[in-house]
């Protein structure tokens, strides 16, 4: 069957992510092209908002998922898809990448709905991202996720300050709504869990409560939490007129903070040192009420539970061939290579560079640079390249340090931290 271009009526997901060389769960969903919240730290503002589609996005124009198409894909239906292997090795699917499932376009249009029943019925797994809340007291959504073992949730809750929250996260549900969703699903044994997802930690909103988050969390029966602090991308024109709010709530200068306190020039994220006081507290936090402790920041990765940063615990079929499983395996061993995270890749090895589906590859110059590579063969370049930002070695700022090579000329890399 030869996959028909898809129609501009139509939104086009799954895609592979930006960071598959560092993720558990590369391939996301999304349903919908455009967010009904207005969050105002949202990363999607950036490659969303440029381009050719841009001004659908800024004026909040919508389209959707082709349901048809997507059953399609995932009962095999499509033989010439990118994410075939994938899908066959019913590795767990990210929904939620770019923007929410659950958010006030849903209560409308219910697409999301349309294709819950579809992913339960062939029991697929699913790791699910949102700040709705509506759902959670919606039957016809619930009765999905009714003693489910199959899908997590991740609520995303940065502040109990709801004033604060308010004006941050436009749109969303407080903080206290959201914790009263999460108790709904672990009240209804969503078997797979629920998770706090602390992200994007926002010094100056987040510091004040974040502790409390945490522990209503544990409360409301989430038994992991992921963090990431915020980075501030200074090429987003909406993102720099967003920092006026944040300026407003938190009474500093947080563009200058930044560059004070960042490497880098357009995207600028905090200093190792800067996070680390926040990172030993909140793992201190989660120890005491039992929950799993996971950073998707660069920066203190290896304190993760496990190899999946979003908070997946060992037991889910999540990918083993990225960056965060390595630096696991080495703070276990003392060392890793290649070859210990290159056999889970089978997914990557027919996806071309040019041409990844939804992969933002950045610039003409990349394109030409890594033309005729696959995905797989991306990575274990970035694994070899000691200069590349995104290379392993400096992306964790030299946590893992070459000191030979293998028999087939990969590096071998030292756990020091």
């Amino acid at each position: 069957m030869v996959e028909k271009k898809e129609p501009t009526k139509y939104y086009g997901s799954p895609r592979w992510s930006y960071e598959l060389y560092d993720c558990s769960m590369p391939m996301t969903f999304d349903t919908y092209s455009n967010c009904g919240f207005g969050c105002l730290y949202c990363f999607s503002q950036f490659q969303k908002g440029i381009g050719q589609s841009k001004d659908n996005y800024l004026n909040k124009k919508i389209t959707a998922v082709n349901v048809e198409k997507v059953k399609k894909l995932f009962r095999g239906e499509i033989k010439n898809s990118q994410f075939n292997e994938y899908i066959e090795q019913r590795k767990t699917l990210q929904w939620g990448g770019l923007t929410d499932p659950f958010c006030n376009i849903e209560r409308s249009r219910g697409v999301t709905l349309e294709l819950l029943e579809f992913f339960h019925e062939i029991k697929y797994p699913i790791c699910f991202s949102t700040k709705g809340v509506f759902w959670t007291e919606d039957e016809r959504y619930m009765k999905y996720f009714r003693d489910n073992d199959f899908w997590n949730v991740k609520f995303s809750i940065i502040t109990m300050d709801e004033e604060k929250a308010k004006w941050i996260e436009k749109g969303v549900p407080t903080p206290t709504e959201r914790l009263a969703a999460m108790k709904r699903l672990t009240d209804n044994n969503l078997i797979g869990g629920v998770t706090l997802r602390l992200r994007p930690f926002i010094i100056g909103i987040s510091t004040p409560s974040y502790k409390e988050v945490i522990r209503k969390a544990a409360e409301a029966g989430a038994t992991a939490i992921s963090t990431e602090f915020f980075c501030l991308d200074v090429r987003s024109l909406i993102m720099k007129e967003n920092m006026k709010v944040f300026d407003s709530l938190t009474d500093m200068n947080t563009l200058k903070f930044y560059k004070q306190y960042s490497d880098g020039n357009g995207y600028l994220r905090l200093s190792r040192k800067v996070k680390e006081i926040y990172i030993k507290d909140m793992k201190k936090t989660c120890d005491e009420v039992g929950m799993r402790f996971y950073v998707s920041d660069a920066h203190f990765k290896e304190e993760c539970a496990n190899g999946s940063c979003c908070g997946l615990s060992e037991d889910w079929n999540y990918s083993h061939g990225q960056f965060t499983e390595a630096l696991l395996i080495a703070k276990k061993n003392g060392f890793v290579s290649w070859g210990d995270i290159s056999h889970d890749m089978k997914h990557l090895e027919n996806v071309p560079y040019v041409g990844a589906e939804g992969f933002n590859s950045g610039s003409n110059q990349n394109r030409a640079k890594y033309y005729g590579l696959t995905m797989k063969d991306y990575i274990h370049h970035l694994w070899n390249d000691t200069k590349q930002q995104k290379g392993i070695y400096q992306m964790y700022e030299k946590i893992l340090t070459p000191i030979e090579k293998d028999e087939n000329g990969d590096l071998i890399y030292k756990y020091n931290g």
